[in-house]
């Protein structure tokens, strides 16, 4: 095994340990913020996981409600501070910084970034913010990776992958989830169903390792709890599911919309930017007053609706409100993820799906869950092992596998015609239209191509007879725009070539234009292609010598002359092959 390979696979261990202690940090700190800004100042408690039981009055203090919007508010304005004052990068969800960090700059993230939204997202979520942890989490870890890889003075191509190895470790010690977290960080850099393969292996182990050291000390039970024996008996139920697909599509494409259109709304407003969360805080804390299941992360309501506490209209009014939520708290500029209020917005509206059919809710809120961010993020096949992985329902992969992609379809389809694609503005289509790519396809495109696919044989090209005089020669170049000439003998069988440089020396020498004759001009070592020689070989021979023009010869005799191609005409050809694949690409997305 290479060296490098050895050392990425050391950096693999030591980002997983060190991920799962910065996101333990984390939700410690979010834990710190939720009980001084909800519990003491507003006197509310959400529930818990995976379930605390009791009424909603339960968690509701002697004041009732009214003390949510202040909390709220002043949550965003010092998580506004915070971003504002130190790290401006450290705001929104934290998924797309990272990113936008792999795909335009080159793996590279300021130092203080991690840190400041660490601490700027545990005061938004702790003061009710309708967000997530694991889009903070990405960001955190993403960012130690991109650190720990400048310190070790890493090339770009490393310095990526480390930051997906930190973002992988990160969200699996978040969310226990380590085959769906490493499969995440390598699927949602793209809006098509696309993968960073290379950086697949260091993302498992990475995301392995965070999983056990966090296990060792929290435990190893799933995020949230299912009823046992949960399963499907019925064939018909997969009719269900595709219904839930459908109607998660729709929303997975609605979801970007209105967070899309709130954040250009406070993006375009005309005060300071500590003032925006503040304000999104507030309006947050209004609409609390009438649903406060919109507050905070939002996993044990789910949890609720996996038991069956909810009704069906709530949870499809919960749905709405919490996408009006989320986008009121992160849209505004507020620090925190899109994760966890992408899955709250899916498991309800699974939950009202299946009270629609008069099903049990517990398998429906979960395959919802998967459906409306996988479809919202683009990346499907992630969140699909993700949820499974979180609630312990293997056993319901092939219905979140019909739901997921149905979704997915729909969403792709509606999208186009959206001013809002994704959750994800930096997201590109492929790794063809990466940065971080930026010269891989170049070689591989022109290593599908071969030189019978540019050259035109039927051109005429004008050959000279290696026993012409040069004075003879200058009469025929007078009528004809060739740059260079390739030399035959009696047989026709190529001899040698010369350029227009090659006789400079000569034209002004009246006594030697009867005497010197093109066979003493032209060089014999002839560089030459033939038509089955691909392209990227070809490019490399007009480097050879800073030739613009190559002579084509047959490939069963290397001697008979068939033509000439030109280094124009290959760039020509190599940038329509790319424009073609762009427009593929885009029509697909």
């Amino acid at each position: 095994m290479e060296r490098r390979h050895l050392w990425l696979l050391f950096d693999t261990i030591l980002l997983g340990l060190v991920g799962a202690i910065a996101a333990f940090v984390f939700a410690h700190l979010v834990d710190l913020s939720q009980d001084f800004f909800l519990a003491k100042l507003a006197r509310y408690k959400p529930p818990g996981l995976p379930n605390e039981g009791g009424s909603l009055k339960e968690w509701i203090g002697p004041h009732g409600l009214l003390l949510i919007p202040f909390v709220t508010t002043l949550g965003g304005i010092l998580s506004g501070l915070i971003v504002q004052l130190l790290a401006p990068e450290a705001k929104g969800h934290g998924t797309d910084a990272a990113i936008r960090a792999f795909h335009f700059g080159e793996g590279k993230v300021r130092f203080r970034v991690p840190f400041v939204k660490m601490i700027a997202s545990a005061v938004t979520l702790g003061s009710g913010g309708s967000a997530g942890r694991e889009g903070p989490t990405a960001q955190i870890g993403s960012g130690i990776g991109a650190i720990y890889a400048h310190l070790t003075r890493r090339p770009p191509h490393e310095r990526r992958i480390l930051l997906l190895m930190g973002m992988a470790a990160g969200l699996s010690a978040i969310f226990r989830s380590p085959i769906g977290c490493a499969f995440f960080a390598i699927e949602v850099l793209y809006s098509q169903i696309e993968f960073e393969s290379r950086a697949l292996l260091y993302c498992l182990i990475s995301a392995v390792v965070a999983y056990v050291f966090t296990g060792f000390f929290t435990g190893w039970e799933p995020l949230f709890s299912l009823p046992e024996n949960l399963g499907i008996t019925a064939s018909y139920e997969y009719f269900f599911f595709a219904v839930l697909g459908v109607l998660s599509g729709l929303m997975g494409a609605a979801l970007p919309v209105i967070f899309g259109t709130i954040h250009s709304f406070f993006d375009k407003m005309p005060l300071p930017f500590f003032v925006k969360p503040g304000i999104g805080g507030l309006l947050l804390g209004i609409l609390a007053l009438f649903l406060p299941q919109v507050l905070g992360i939002g996993y044990g309501w789910l949890q609720k609706a996996i038991n069956g506490d909810l009704s069906g209209p709530l949870m499809l009014v919960l749905s709405l409100a919490k996408a009006l939520a989320f986008s009121l708290t992160v849209g505004s500029g507020g620090s925190g993820g899109d994760f966890a209020p992408s899955l709250y917005v899916g498991g309800m509206l699974g939950g009202f799906v299946a009270s629609l059919f008069d099903q049990p809710p517990a398998a429906y809120v979960v395959v919802g869950m998967a459906s409306v961010f996988g479809a919202a993020a683009r990346a499907p096949i992630a969140n699909s092992l993700i949820v499974v992985e979180i609630t312990g329902g293997f056993h319901l992969l092939p219905a979140a596998g019909l739901s997921v992609m149905l979704a997915y379809l729909i969403q792709t389809a509606l999208s186009n015609y959206l001013p809002y694609r994704s959750l994800y503005e930096s997201q590109v289509p492929s790794p063809v239209h990466s940065p971080a790519h930026r010269g891989e396809f170049f070689t591989d495109i022109l290593a599908d191509i071969k030189v019978k696919d540019i050259f035109k044989p039927q051109k005429v090209w004008t050959v000279i007879p290696e026993d012409m005089t040069f004075r003879q020669f200058l009469e025929l170049f007078g009528r004809t725009e060739q740059h260079y000439f390739p030399v035959v003998d009696k047989e026709g069988n190529l001899v040698g070539i010369f350029s227009i440089n090659d006789i400079r020396p000569f034209l002004f020498n009246e006594d030697i234009k009867d005497i010197l004759i093109i066979k003493d001009i032209a060089r014999p070592d002839v560089i030459t292609t033939s038509p089955s020689e691909d392209i990227n070989t070809v490019l490399r021979k007009f480097t050879i010598r800073n030739i613009d023009q190559l002579p084509v010869v047959a490939d069963d005799d290397p001697h008979r002359f068939l033509g000439m191609i030109s280094r124009r005409e290959v760039i020509d050809f190599y940038n329509r092959r790319l424009n073609e694949l762009k427009k593929t690409s885009q029509r697909a997305s």
